[in-house]
């Protein structure tokens, strides 16, 4: 059978994440059956052909902001006569809605799933549904036929995913060592999709697996500082590894002021990790307090932004370059909010990364805001630079402008050098080319958002 496994993108997108390779897509391949012929493809690299051989069942992983697109690109397959598989994220919140595009919709994880997929595909009995883990109960699928693995995938003995079989080169190869998040934070819904509790991949594994990687990478997991005793064994083991080795990943900077953080941050930036982004989410107490994420900020008590900024600072003096999520439009934030980020992010020399808020599927954010959010939405201005819900005080457009103006404040040249004065030249280099490409993804955000692409 032939298989065609597709990462899309949203229009106008500038393809700033082309950079970074699609973990999902070889990965998917490595678990498929070894006389499949697979073809990956990556839209952030390459134009979608629907000339040639047709394959005989296309997969699309599907992330919320790109849903439309990927929904457009299943409708055109369908019309061709191919199966469509449609799974990720999005697919996972609302299996419903993309069964409307697809003959099977693969919700949760894929380990326990992906070959009872392929094998029912080739038996031409595709159920409606696959679930894999305790994602839904059974009332959501009455009258769909589904198969149900209701245990979370362990993750060891995982293959290697098949990077060989990617078209285009990545200057960024990329790895996943751990899955689930213990935090409940409003906005995401990792805790749901994956679990409270932290499952890891062996160490051993990991290291076998970045023998075979480049020499720059991101580490895709949701926390690289979680689960301190896990991390101080890796980072010990990725030591030296290579000869020059540089990573990068996303992670709570906190965990460094807990016993055994700041060992493992050490351990972290000799094994190479010189950026970290974190999820500052807010400079306004009152709006951290509603978030409900005290417990991933080890904030104690409303309002302690200084425990915050002590552990950014602390994790710089290791040589790490921070980089800060924010998110902006709550009901507790105002004019001055915006303003207020780029202090705060100023007085750390942090380089800001600043959202609007952005209610996702699968959160229990949508759960409450779902009703305020404005109608006639399509799925594309999920980016995090359209107005989505009502605002007590101020309106969608307003809004737009204020972020934009944070975002082209806090990315001009003067303040793209400060930010990397104190670190090695290696790691400015790397910041320096970070700072740059967000630059270029912010302003191409914005003609987007004005209809100018």
């Amino acid at each position: 059978m032939k298989i065609r496994l597709i990462f899309p993108k949203k229009n106008g997108d500038p393809g700033a994440m082309g950079m970074t390779m699609p973990y999902i897509l070889p990965h998917l391949a490595a678990l498929s059956q070894p006389w499949h012929k697979i073809e990956l493809v990556n839209l952030f690299k390459q134009k979608e052909d629907y000339g040639g051989r047709l394959p005989d069942l296309v997969g699309i992983s599907v992330m919320t902001p790109m849903a439309d697109e990927a929904y457009r690109i299943a409708d055109e397959y369908r019309k061709r006569g191919v199966k469509v598989v449609i799974g990720g994220h999005h697919a996972s919140a609302l299996p419903q809605e993309a069964k409307s595009h697809a003959d099977a919709v693969a919700a949760g994880e894929a380990e326990n799933t992906w070959k009872i997929i392929l094998d029912d595909a080739e038996r031409n009995a595709l159920k409606d549904f696959y679930i894999g883990g305790p994602l839904f109960d059974e009332d959501n699928f009455n009258g769909f036929s589904v198969y149900r693995s209701p245990d979370r995938p362990l993750l060891t003995g995982l293959p290697l995913p098949r990077r060989e079989l990617l078209k285009d080169r990545y200057f960024f190869d990329c790895i996943i060592t751990t899955r689930g998040c213990p935090y409940r934070c409003k906005f995401c819904g990792t805790s749901r999709f994956y679990g409270g509790l932290i499952r890891h991949r062996p160490v051993e594994e990991v290291t076998a697996e970045i023998k075979h990687m480049g020499r720059f990478f991101l580490m895709a997991d949701d926390d690289i500082f979680g689960d301190i005793q896990y991390r101080l064994e890796l980072y010990s083991r990725m030591s030296g590894l290579k000869r020059f080795m540089r990573w990068h990943g996303a992670g709570a900077v906190s965990a460094v002021l807990e016993r055994g953080g700041e060992e493992m941050v050490k351990l972290a930036a000799k094994s190479g990790l010189d950026t970290v982004f974190t999820g500052l989410e807010s400079a306004e107490g009152d709006t951290l307090d509603a978030l409900e994420i005290n417990a991933k900020l080890r904030r104690r008590e409303k309002g302690d932004l200084e425990r915050i900024a002590t552990a950014v600072k602390k994790v710089q003096s290791m040589g790490i370059m921070v980089f800060g999520f924010f998110v902006l439009g709550f009901d507790t934030d105002d004019e001055k909010s915006f303003e207020k980020t780029l202090e705060f992010c100023d007085r750390l020399n942090v380089p800001p990364i600043p959202f609007l808020l952005m209610p996702l599927p699968g959160t229990p954010l949508w759960d409450d805001m779902s009703g305020r959010i404005s109608p006639g939405q399509g799925w594309g201005k999920w980016d995090g630079v359209h107005a989505l819900c009502d605002h007590p005080a101020l309106s969608p457009r307003r809004r737009e402008e204020l972020l934009h103006k944070l975002r082209a404040s806090a990315y001009t040249f003067r303040r793209i050098v400060r930010r990397l004065k104190g670190f090695s030249p290696v790691a400015a280099i790397n910041g320096l080319m970070m700072q740059a490409g967000i630059r270029r993804s912010f302003i191409s955000d914005w003609k987007r958002a004005n209809g100018r692409i």
